[in-house]
């Protein structure tokens, strides 16, 4: 069966309308009763550190942790040393900051080394992982939105030559940073709370 070119026109006019007259009609629910009065959902987010884990482990990649884990704990989670046993690892038992990268790195002959240094700042950033204001270097704060490699430069030395941030309002004392700018950076950063000797 071949429709005119009329035909087809008529046949969309007709498939619009029908599709325009169902998408506004009301919404009217099958059932007589109330709808169920509403519950309050509370989500409780559990803090996570996120550790990246590299090297000669069996299993590397990026974990988290319901609490701030150790080099061992983090080596364990990846599925050990490949090939390896825990004894040739120097214990790391020290609290891991989240961002932190742990790589174990085998030596034939001696004990196997492990470095652990900050994670990618581009890793960080996808991960929703804040950058320390107090702490980040020019290559951390460039991948934050909004911030240009002159203005990181800025940040970086307003806060070698006064000293580290007391509060976020102090970001707004860098030449580049206005208020509209430090209320959209704001949630990019954290910062650490300084001593009360400090304040």
């Amino acid at each position: 069966m071949c429709f005119s070119k009329e035909q087809h026109v008529v046949l969309l006019l007709l498939g619009l309308t029908i599709f325009s007259i169902d998408l506004f009609r009301p919404f009217h629910p099958v059932w007589s009763e109330p709808f169920p009065p509403p519950t309050s959902l509370t989500i409780e987010s559990s803090p996570q550190w996120i550790i990246e884990v590299a090297g000669a482990v069996r299993f590397p990649g990026i974990y988290a942790f319901h609490k701030p884990p150790t080099g061992n704990d983090a080596l364990q989670r990846a599925g050990g040393p490949m090939n390896r046993d825990f004894p040739r690892i120097p214990p790391m038992n020290a609290l891991l900051e989240t961002g932190t990268r742990v790589e174990h790195i085998t030596s034939t002959g001696k004990s196997d080394r492990v470095i652990i240094s900050p994670m990618d700042p581009a890793k960080k950033f996808v991960l929703g992982i804040l950058v320390p204001l107090n702490q980040a270097n020019v290559e951390e704060l460039v991948i934050i939105p909004g911030i240009s490699h002159s203005l990181a430069h800025r940040i970086v030395e307003f806060r070698d030559s006064k000293g580290p941030f007391r509060s976020f309002h102090d970001l707004d004392r860098v030449k580049g940073v206005g208020p509209k700018k430090l209320e959209r950076l704001r949630s990019y950063f954290s910062l650490t709370e300084t001593s009360p000797n400090q304040q």
